[in-house]
């Protein structure tokens, strides 16, 4: 299984993030004598990493869509929200 990074492709395997929650649910393997907790934490832990990773993921796509140009004109401005001004008024070309 492959996976894309900033243009990298690597092996899953070789990711950071997968080798955390691996490491993760090897160290909190339900068992009576370790730990009191339910059987479905380490699950619900992993589903909240990989909503932080989406999450940051879409952010990055947004903010390089929609952010870091400086200031933009009002129309450049509603353009991005697919709208258009109306043309000024001008006195001489009527």
């Amino acid at each position: 299984l492959k996976y894309t990074f900033l243009s990298f492709q690597r092996n899953i395997t070789e990711c950071p993030t997968y080798q955390f929650m691996l490491e993760q649910f090897k160290n909190h393997k339900v068992t009576s004598e370790k730990y009191c907790q339910g059987k479905h934490d380490v699950v619900h832990v992993a589903d909240t990493y990989l909503c932080l990773l989406e999450s940051t993921r879409k952010h990055q796509e947004l903010t390089e869509m929609y952010g870091g140009k400086g200031e933009r004109s009002i129309e450049a401005s509603a353009n991005i929200v697919g709208l258009k001004l109306p043309k000024t008024y001008d006195p001489n070309n009527s």
